[in-house]
């Protein structure tokens, strides 16, 4: 059986499945004043954060049912089925475009809603890829990642809040009153949504409170294999990369986050992603 996999530009890829020539990613979109650019394609990261200090209005958006059509046209000339990872279906209708997209195009697709996003959901398309070429069943693979799609842990905090209230996931009266005082909320995953469970005065103090909770973490033996994400932070994430490894047995890699996520970001920010090693009991 010929499998083609998908994910879309959200997705950070592990290095070990980046380069194969049957995994094709689909790009999001970016919207200055109303005008599309493609994710990653037309616009990078760097551009969307001087639009953003420039006041410009941007948002984003999920790319159509058409482009995946097309897509999946493509891809049934070559291959029997598809196995595709997307964000979260609480924060995007990318998930719902591709299986209907799918449809249309008459091409086999297995589509996981992976609740989250960026490299836990690279890391649950790295799993699928793995147990399959291990010999089981696209059906099992399947039922194995919609459980351990919940294993994730995510979480980021930001320098300033515009962004998050333009993207609706904070109100204007909370975004102004926490400029005002330098409030910085504390954000995680939590059924697919993000939701801020603490909040802190000052950016540094956020950060700060981050870092301390992987450590924490990584003092457990839980995670041996971490994504610390950023936007325009790279200094203070390379820092956080050399204290963990200089002291911990893992591996850290530092991600940009793409053009899309940084639109809802903005910049600084700097968080912490993984999969859990094994299922929670």
């Amino acid at each position: 059986m010929r499998i083609a996999w998908i994910t879309d530009s959200t997705t950070i890829l592990p290095d070990t499945i980046a380069q194969r020539d049957d995994l094709s990613v689909v790009p999001l979109l970016v919207m200055k004043d109303g005008e599309s650019f493609v994710d990653g394609v037309d616009v990078d990261a760097e551009t969307v954060y001087s639009w953003i200090d420039a006041k410009h209005k941007v948002t984003t958006s999920q790319p159509s049912i058409g482009s995946f059509t097309e897509h999946y046209e493509r891809l049934k000339e070559e291959y029997d089925v598809g196995f595709a990872v997307h964000l979260s279906s609480e924060l995007s209708g990318t998930y719902s475009a591709s299986v209907q997209g799918a449809e249309i195009a008459g091409f086999r697709l297995i589509a996981i809603d992976s609740r989250c996003g960026i490299y836990p959901a690279g890391q649950l398309l790295a799993e699928a890829i793995k147990l399959v070429e291990a010999g089981h069943s696209i059906e099992s693979v399947e039922q194995i990642i919609l459980e351990r799609r919940f294993d994730h842990h995510i979480e980021f905090t930001v320098a300033n809040l515009d962004q998050l209230q333009a993207g609706g996931r904070i109100s204007s009266t909370k975004a102004f009153v926490g400029n005002l005082l330098q409030l910085r909320p504390l954000f995680h995953f939590e059924e697919g949504k993000i939701v801020p469970y603490q909040t802190v005065r000052t950016f540094k103090k956020a950060h700060s409170k981050i870092f301390d909770h992987l450590v924490t973490i990584i003092e457990r033996g839980q995670v041996t294999d971490i994504s610390l994400f950023h936007a325009t932070a790279y200094e203070l994430a390379l820092e956080w990369k050399q204290r963990l490894e200089s002291q911990y047995d893992v591996r850290v890699r530092i991600d940009d986050l793409t053009p899309v996520l940084g639109s809802h970001t903005g910049n600084p920010a700097i968080g912490m992603s993984f999969l859990n090693p094994t299922s929670r009991p």
